[in-house]
């Protein structure tokens, strides 16, 4: 039973590992949470199978049964020391590989790196941000592939192996438009990307609180992500979300530093100087989203099949790109009208019982927890939240928590937590409006069985976050 339990520990703590990237930094912050201060009692996860996870697997594997044999000392104790040891001892493996990963990333960023140099003209369109930036980025190519032969970085890998990976398997002589997802811990991580790939237009979508026990500020964050702008060449326009604060400053230093700026907003009667898109009359229910784009003296109507009026933004975020690459505006927006939900974001699923769910469990941050509700509460009977406490917000942690709970407890009839990192930020905010006896930290046996025994026709239940998943499943395997 004891070797069946480190099994299944050294299972988990390297699917941790992969989960934090391999970063020491991303794992201090985690320690901080009641999960990590737990960390010889994780959640079992099996890891997803890759060459690394296999050799951290096998290389613990090595030294437990090396251990087994030489330690001299009782056998019950020396299953003890294995377990004790058994997080350590990965986390050292991890540091061995640091080093071979290293060269061997180098290696293939090179290759990659020199096959764009030779490749004949290409638009090259960079993304950043705080969040946003998957569904810009698949909603952009969309667009684009109704006229141009587009390459793009798969699903949200935005860093420069991600990018090379990406060219080294998808780069072809035909390719007309490489489109760049990056994202960033620190600054000049998105500096490396933009210098690698040279894009001639940025696209900043909006900057929260989100990874700020990385980034320390949201003035460090700002500068980060701009360095996509600083590394603009050629058309070196920079397309920037008006209705943030945040990218709004970062606009202007754009235009300070002699770019192009083009502005997208949501937000009727803007005063913006320059070029801008307008998305007016919003209009958002459980079919999609509809506006009128209003770009100079043309306005064009607008319909697509998302959920949430908070994706007109990266919707008109897309379609800037699009005409800035030199698509019609009529075009733009016509071929905008095929978008889809990206996978697991505000993806509209049929329950059980009859009830409706909503998978976004994509990922979790402020604004996005906040656009969900907000879609939420639109719709009608019983109202259930499946939430995962938010990670990596810093000094923002404890308030962020705050507002969600506040806002969850005035929409929903139930909120279920996943964990119970920031339990009593959210309960707090929830109990400031007199609700917080809503809220509950379940396991996902227990928040499935809840689901499946309180919903009915016309319930909504939303999965918020990467854990809330596992809930969502086992709710259609019970």
């Amino acid at each position: 039973v004891w070797s069946i339990r480190i099994l299944a520990n050294l299972l988990s703590y390297v699917h941790l590992w992969f989960v934090k990237e391999y970063r020491f930094d991303r794992m201090l912050i985690h320690f901080g949470t009641p999960q990590g201060r737990r960390i010889f009692f994780p959640p079992f996860r099996l890891p997803r199978v890759s060459p690394k996870t296999i050799a951290i697997s096998t290389g613990a594997g090595v030294v437990f049964v090396s251990l087994f044999f030489v330690l001299p000392i009782h056998i019950l104790l020396r299953f003890f020391v294995i377990d004790v040891l058994s997080f350590p001892i990965t986390g050292i493996l991890v540091g061995f590989l640091q080093a071979p990963t290293f060269f061997y990333h180098r290696f293939l960023i090179g290759r990659a790196t020199k096959l764009l140099r030779r490749h004949k003209a290409m638009a090259v369109i960079g993304i950043t941000g705080s969040f946003g930036k998957t569904s810009t980025k698949e909603f952009l190519a969309t667009i684009l592939s109704s006229k141009y032969k587009v390459l793009k970085t798969e699903a949200s890998k935005n860093s420069p192996i991600a990018i090379a990976e990406t060219v080294l398997k998808g780069l072809t002589n035909d390719t007309q438009i490489f489109i760049v997802e990056m994202g960033a811990y620190k600054k000049g991580e998105i500096a490396e990307m933009a210098d690698m790939v040279r894009p001639e237009i940025g696209i900043v979508t909006a900057i929260n609180a989100q990874h700020q026990d990385l980034f320390g500020s949201l003035d460090m964050t700002m500068k980060a992500k701009y360095e996509l702008i600083q590394g603009l060449h050629e058309k070196q326009i920079a397309i920037i979300n008006a209705d943030n604060p945040y990218t709004r400053h970062m606009g202007e230093w754009a235009r300070r530093d002699g770019r192009h700026v083009w502005w997208y907003t949501s937000r009727v009667g803007s005063e913006l100087d320059g070029t801008a898109f307008e998305a007016r009359e919003i209009e958002a229910d459980e079919k999609g989203v509809s506006a009128r784009i209003a770009y100079g003296k043309r306005t064009v109507r607008l319909t697509a099949s998302v959920l949430g009026e908070h994706q007109v933004g990266n919707i008109l975020a897309a379609i800037a790109g699009a005409v800035a690459v030199g698509m019609d505006i009529n075009q733009a927006v016509k071929a905008a009208s095929r978008i889809k939900p990206y996978p697991k974001t505000m993806e509209l699923v049929k329950g059980i019982h009859g009830a409706t769910f909503i998978n976004d469990t994509f990922n979790n941050n402020p604004d996005a927890a906040h656009a969900a509700i907000d879609f939420l509460a639109k719709t009608k009977g019983r109202k259930i939240l499946v939430f995962q406490p938010m990670v990596e917000l810093g000094k923002y942690a404890a308030e962020s928590h705050k507002e969600v709970g506040r806002a969850a407890a005035q929409v929903c009839d139930d909120i279920l937590l996943t964990n119970e990192n920031y339990y009593e930020s959210i309960v707090a905010g929830a109990t400031e409006v007199g609700e917080g006896k809503k809220v509950r930290v379940l396991s996902v046996r227990e928040a499935a069985s809840y689901i499946d025994k309180t919903v009915k026709t016309g319930d909504t239940v939303l999965f918020k976050g990467k854990e809330a998943e596992r809930i969502l499943t086992l709710c259609f395997n019970q």
